[in-house]
């Protein structure tokens, strides 16, 4: 199991992960305004991982550039909301994307993993 805390810390000093990543992922869920957004990445996570409104919408608007994802407006009581939609191109960059990071996790666990063997030639 990966503890969060230290993957938040590579993902912050190393790339390890996007947040495009995680955006896409709960887009493909069900659509979202954008403070509902940064509340179910710090519920799922626990307060490990956490995004900053000025992080959260340059993110959102390079994401709505690249057409991945749509925005639509919805009245909730007095207020107009907006919300944001995964389009299908979205759909097949996320799926590029936990590819790639899947991969990527699956390396550091060899790496955590590896047993040095008498008849290894690494």
């Amino acid at each position: 199991m990966i503890e969060w805390k230290w993957v938040y810390i590579m993902a912050n000093k190393n790339g390890f992960f996007k947040l495009e990543l995680l955006l896409l992922s709960i887009l493909s869920k069900e659509d979202c305004y954008g403070y509902q957004l940064t509340m179910k990445i710090k519920n799922i996570t626990g307060g490990i991982i956490t995004i900053k409104d000025g992080t959260l919408y340059p993110i959102l608007y390079k994401l709505l550039d690249k057409q991945y994802i749509s925005t639509y407006e919805e009245r909730v009581g007095k207020k107009i909301r907006g919300y944001y939609h995964l389009e299908p191109l979205g759909k097949e960059k996320l799926d590029e994307m936990i590819k790639e990071f899947t991969t990527t996790v699956n390396c550091i666990y060899d790496i955590i993993n590896y047993k040095v063997d008498d008849n290894d030639d690494r």
